[in-house]
C-alpha cells in the first residue's frame, strides 16, 4: 500500500522512504486486528465501534468466504451467506456508513465472461447492493490477456459500462490506459455528457450536464465526498 500510496518503488529511493511513510501514517486509515476466521458478530461489533470512536464513512471486508467458515448457524453456506449479507446490509443502513463487500466468483468457463450471477452463493448479494463491481480477467493464448472492471450494477444512477485496466508494476496499481481515456472522452462528448461551451452566435445555449440533487437517496455503498473523513 505504501508504494501504491508513493506511486513508485521506495526501495529504488530510500532517502523518500521517512517522507512517505510519515504521510501515509496520517492518512485517515484503520485496520481490523483480526488474523484467521472471526465470528460475524465480532466483525459488526468492531465496525460499530470504529464508526462511534473513530467516525469511519466507509469499510471494506475482505473477503466473504473467508469469513463464512467461523459461522455455525446451519450446515447450509448459502443460509449462513445470506444471513452475513444482511448483517452487513443492516449496518449500513444503520450507521449509515457505506460497505465494500469482496466476493470471490464461482469457477466459469475461460471463453465466458463473469457475470452478476457468477457471484458466489445466492441471489441475495447483488440484491442488496447498491453497486456491483466485477473485475474482468480474460487470459488470451496469444498475449497476456486483458483486464477491465465491469459496473453490472449502479442502482441510484442507472448507468452501467466498462472500465478498461492497465497493470502498473513499478507502482502495482491499476489505472485506466492512456488511449482509453481519450476514446472514453469522445464518447461523453457524442452523448452530450460533456459541459460545452456555448457559441458565440447563439445565445441561450445551455451546456448538457449531470446533477445531483440534494432530494436524491443517498447511497450507503458510494463514498460520499461532501466530509471528510477522519
Amino acid at each position: 500500500m505504501l508504494t501504491q500510496f508513493a506511486v513508485g518503488r521506495l526501495e529504488e529511493q530510500l532517502d523518500k522512504y521517512d517522507e512517505w511513510a510519515d504521510r501515509f501514517e496520517d492518512l485517515p486509515l484503520y485496520f481490523m486486528t483480526f488474523h484467521g476466521q472471526q465470528s460475524i458478530r465480532t466483525v459488526i461489533d468492531t465496525m460499530q465501534h470504529a464508526v462511534y470512536v473513530y467516525d469511519i464513512c466507509h469499510v471494506v471486508i475482505d473477503n466473504l468466504q473467508f469469513m463464512m467458515g467461523h459461522e455455525q448457524l446451519s450446515t447450509d453456506r448459502i443460509a449462513a451467506q445470506d444471513y452475513i449479507i444482511g448483517a452487513f446490509r443492516k449496518f449500513a443502513t444503520d450507521s449509515s456508513c457505506h460497505v465494500t463487500l469482496v466476493i470471490h466468483p464461482r469457477k466459469e468457463d475461460d471463453d465466458k465472461e463473469l457475470q452478476t450471477a457468477s457471484i458466489f452463493g445466492s441471489a441475495k448479494a447483488s440484491q442488496e447492493a447498491d453497486n456491483v463491481l466485477i473485475l474482468q480477467d480474460r487470459r488470451l493464448v496469444t498475449g497476456p490477456g486483458k483486464r477491465y472492471l465491469q459496473v453490472s450494477k449502479n442502482r441510484f444512477d442507472g448507468d452501467v459500462g466498462v472500465f478498461p485496466l492497465e497493470f502498473n508494476k513499478s507502482s502495482l496499481t491499476f489505472s485506466i490506459p492512456p488511449k482509453s481515456k481519450a476514446r472514453l472522452k469522445k464518447i461523453k462528448d457524442d452523448n452530450g455528457l460533456v459541459a460545452k461551451k456555448p457559441s458565440s452566435g447563439k445565445k441561450g445555449a445551455v451546456p448538457q450536464i449531470s446533477e445531483t440533487h440534494s432530494d436524491q437517496v443517498p447511497n450507503p455503498n458510494k463514498p460520499d465526498f461532501s466530509k471528510p473523513s477522519r
